[in-house]
């Protein structure tokens, strides 16, 4: 499948909590990545691949966070509104720890053209607090209960005392969509698992990135989303 949809344009790589069932904490230089802030050159490329999946029909959503914390990112304001110009009535959303949120931030949020935002509770009290200002503005966020009823070993990345066997046993719909994660460095893999980039199929400023493959690669020997025949074939990739 080509690459035909954006999911995921990490805004930040950086993040306020170190969770042990996270692979955040292993984003160094040791694994080939900084961490960071997207810079605006990136963000503007990746808002033109996005109109251009627009314009052909295949781009449906997107999600302004990847592994790390948009709120981190002192433009995310401006760049939900950029975004959502570019989307139109498809849905702008993204998920937040919930750590940075303020009356003002809530306000903003309030005001700014996002679909749905997500309170993800990996901090209990931060969530709880978070809440309560979202409510507050006018906000119902949707809670994100993921860490503790799909937890899963990040494709066997984390460490044993920290893996959990996923239950789920779900399809991997971002190869079988032709889906694209674009990490705040630019490059694109098909899933937000791949925090080394292993499947990084080119970089928002390849020319023809809009004609690349998204192919299995080495996460999904381990992971627990299932490959479809079809494509373990197409691809001569046995999971």
């Amino acid at each position: 499948m080509k690459f035909n949809t954006i999911t995921t344009i990490e805004l930040s790589s950086e993040c306020n909590l170190a969770c042990e069932y996270c692979v955040n904490r292993f984003i160094s230089e040791s694994v080939g990545r900084k961490r960071g802030i997207m810079q605006d050159d990136i963000f503007e490329r990746s808002l033109e691949l996005l109109k251009e999946l627009c314009r052909v029909g295949t781009q449906k959503e997107v999600n302004l966070n990847g592994n790390g914390e948009s709120t981190l990112d002192p433009k995310l304001i401006g760049r939900i509104n950029e975004t959502k110009e570019i989307m139109g009535n498809r849905q702008v959303s993204f998920c937040t720890n919930g750590v940075n949120m303020t009356s003002e931030l809530a306000r903003q949020l309030k005001e700014s053209k996002l679909d749905s935002i997500t309170l993800s509770p990996h901090s209990p009290f931060h969530a709880r607090r978070a809440a309560h200002i979202m409510v507050d503005n006018g906000i119902m966020p949707h809670v994100n209960f993921g860490a503790i009823c799909a937890t899963h070993n990040w494709a066997g990345q984390l460490e044993p005392e920290n893996s959990v066997n996923c239950r789920l046993k779900n399809d991997c719909v971002p190869l079988e969509e032709g889906r694209g994660y674009i990490s705040s460095e630019g490059w694109v893999s098909p899933c937000c698992y791949d925090y080394r980039l292993l499947g990084a199929f080119g970089h928002v400023f390849d020319d023809n990135i809009l004609k690349r493959d998204v192919a299995p690669y080495l996460l999904c020997h381990a992971c627990h989303q299932k490959i479809s025949k079809r494509i373990q074939e197409q691809y001569n990739f046995a999971q």
